[in-house]
């Protein structure tokens, strides 16, 4: 892990020093042009904490912080071509302009999200929804589709899992909850309000919360059992639509989801396997008629 992940993380930062870390990524390159006087001032701290979130972070001073920075940003340009994830096209472009920056937007979020993604956090998270009796997941927007998706998988795992679509049924659901349940949270800011009452609800019931979001989440919803970071270049409002966002919270609940199949890989699947022949793909049905014809039955 680079030290800008480390940075966006922020695991075990004060407050001040999450501070610090936030006006450092925020400058970017413009880091390099700055004394140790000027980012203390622009993130209202002393120098003494800027030396002691250096020494956190591993470096020896601000000279070999801002070394670091360059070293680790330098790293992940040359991994991918620049583009801007917020507007990654122009007007009039065509297909021969707008592929390319698609395929650099999907390799930026990748490459930024595998830096955050803590994979001994993911493996944890796979066992605690692997062993819960039943899942829940609470989301909202455009998060709704992949959450679906992932309901859909686990069902094929056969897990039991519930995916609330309305406010109503996502607090009667988290009422009713307790310590054999485990709760997927997705929310790319952890800002929403709904979130935000939610989290209470589950923790007063003892329920393990994986919250899946970009790395501030831990700063806005402390104490949870794990959290899943995405990247988090894209902004909130300034943008024409959640290109990467979605593409990386989709990469997380993919890579989620091998990991609990993979826990118990034969018994899973030979509950997919046994399940086939009942579901659209599966051509005839056990029962002697084909799929459709189930369908046209009184």
């Amino acid at each position: 892990m680079d030290i800008l992940s480390s940075m966006q993380k922020g695991a075990g930062l004060t407050p001040a020093e999450q501070q610090l870390a936030q006006t450092v990524l925020a400058l970017g390159d413009r880091l390099q042009g700055q004394s140790i006087k000027d980012l203390a001032g622009m993130a209202a701290v002393s120098i003494a904490s800027v030396h002691r979130f250096c020494k956190k972070l591993g470096v020896s001073g601000f000279k070999e912080l801002k070394v670091a920075c360059a070293r680790a940003s330098a790293n992940r340009s040359a991994l991918t071509e620049p583009v801007d994830i917020n507007f990654p096209f122009e007007a009039h472009e065509t297909a021969h302009d707008i592929v390319p920056r698609f395929r650099s937007l999907y390799q930026t979020t990748i490459v930024d999200t595998l830096e955050v993604l803590d994979l001994d956090a993911l493996d944890r998270a796979a066992r605690l929804i692997a062993n819960a009796e039943h899942v829940d997941i609470f989301t909202h927007s455009h998060n709704v589709h992949p959450a679906q998706m992932f309901e859909e998988r686990l069902l094929s795992a056969g897990k039991s899992v519930s995916c609330p679509l309305t406010w109503e049924r996502e607090i009667r659901l988290a009422l009713g909850t307790g310590p054999g349940h485990a709760a997927l949270v997705i929310s790319y800011s952890g800002l929403s309000a709904q979130i935000a009452r939610l989290l209470p609800v589950l923790q007063k019931r003892k329920v393990p919360v994986v919250f899946i979001g970009s790395p501030t989440v831990r700063k806005r919803h402390p104490g949870l059992a794990e959290y899943l970071f995405v990247s988090d270049r894209e902004n909130l409002q300034n943008r024409i639509t959640q290109f990467a966002s979605h593409l990386a919270v989709q990469f997380v609940l993919d890579t989620l989801y091998s990991c609990i199949f993979a826990l118990d890989y034969t018994e899973n699947m030979a509950f997919l396997t046994d399940t086939l022949p009942y579901t659209m793909l599966g051509g005839r049905h056990p029962y002697g008629f084909d799929e459709h014809e189930r369908y046209d039955m009184n």
